[in-house]
């Protein structure tokens, strides 16, 4: 396990880096398990193929910030801003993402088996090919999110219902 340099900031795997601004960084592939990353700023970030198990990311900026093919299993995700952020493919098992803004975020195949969504807004997201097996989404806004015949739902939710778009 490495430690990368960001921004004047030497981060490690369980690096405590509580409201650091790393806005635009780039930390592909890094490996941030564990990290302790609250109300950090990684807007414009781009943590392609990271690995994020288990980081702490309550009320992180990642607004625009490259997600894909990340590791986000049981991360701390609560209200944290992911709005129009790319988590193509993204391993969010068990991530807790209460009140997080998704809203245009994409999620396009994204794992995000037995997540918390509670009160997270998922407006406009596009969840083709997503699996939310398991996923707790309680009070979830998913007016206009776009779905597929790939996407897999919790057992009994109506996502018609709740306002997704089919295509």
């Amino acid at each position: 396990m490495e430690a990368v340099e960001v921004n004047g900031y030497t981060i490690e795997p369980e690096a405590r880096l509580r409201r650091a601004d790393l806005a635009g960084a780039v930390l592909v592939g890094a490996n941030l398990a564990g990290a302790y990353l609250v109300g950090a700023n990684l807007s414009c970030a781009n943590l392609a193929g990271a690995d994020l198990t288990g980081a702490s990311l309550e009320g992180t900026d990642l607004v625009g910030a490259n997600l894909s093919h990340v590791r986000l299993r049981y991360a701390f995700m609560e209200e944290a801003l992911l709005e129009g952020a790319n988590l193509r493919r993204a391993n969010l098992i068990h991530a807790k993402l209460k009140r997080a803004d998704l809203s245009r975020a994409s999620l396009l195949g994204a794992n995000l088996t037995g997540a918390d969504l509670k009160r997270t807004d998922l407006e406009r997201a596009v969840l083709s090919g997503a699996d939310l097996s398991g996923t707790k989404l309680g009070r979830t806004n998913l007016s206009g999110a776009i779905s597929d015949a790939r996407t897999v739902w919790p057992e009994g939710f109506d996502p018609l219902a709740a306002g997704v778009i089919f295509e």
